[in-house]
């Protein structure tokens, strides 16, 4: 059996990629080792299921379907600029969410718990929405930098989308970066 690399992600808006890649070339001037996510790439991850055997990739899209029908679409607003596990010490690079961050919470929930008798584990750290930017390679005087530009662009706005469906995404990694396809689609129908 072939087995996929598996996620599931809301999409975000070519607006709000391009103000995202604005941030990135903001960013760029520190000259941190980064690896910088292609704006094609660019989601907000509701959870990462691994390397899922292909036949049971049918089951996770009912389910994720299931989980997702209920809720509303919704409205998001990315702004922020921030890190993990912090500014100081930048590691992964992203734009928060502001207006709709619960609404992604309650929804990452509800995937979550769905997929939770599939033997799916739950996640251990508090699902924090956000649209990663960046993962930091390199330290020094370099990522000092880095951290010193994410603090004077923390109050950086990225604009607005309409969360309407969530996606079953494959990742297929490639020398060039990873490469993401539609496996599902879920639609907010409530």
């Amino acid at each position: 059996m072939a087995r996929i690399r598996t996620f599931i992600a809301v999409e975000t808006s070519p607006a709000v990629r391009r103000r995202a890649v604005d941030l990135q070339n903001k960013l760029r001037e520190s000259e941190v080792k980064a690896s910088w996510t292609d704006p094609e790439n660019m989601h907000v991850t509701m959870q990462f299921l691994g390397d899922v055997e292909d036949t049971l990739i049918p089951e996770v899209c009912k389910r994720v379907a299931t989980a997702a029908a209920p809720f509303e679409p919704f409205h998001v607003e990315f702004s922020r600029a921030g890190a993990f596990p912090g500014a100081e010490r930048p590691r992964t690079v992203w734009i928060g969410v502001d207006q709709g961050s619960q609404e992604l919470v309650d929804l990452q929930f509800a995937i979550q718990e769905s997929l939770v008798e599939m033997r799916f584990p739950r996640e251990r750290r508090t699902y924090r929405p956000h649209l990663t930017i960046a993962r930091v390679r390199g330290g020094g005087s370099r990522q000092t930098r880095l951290a010193d530009l994410i603090a004077h662009y923390r109050d950086f706005k990225a604009g607005s989308c309409d969360v309407s469906e969530v996606l079953i995404l494959a990742s297929y990694l490639e020398r060039s970066g990873p490469t993401y396809q539609i496996m599902g689609r879920a639609p907010l129908d409530g």
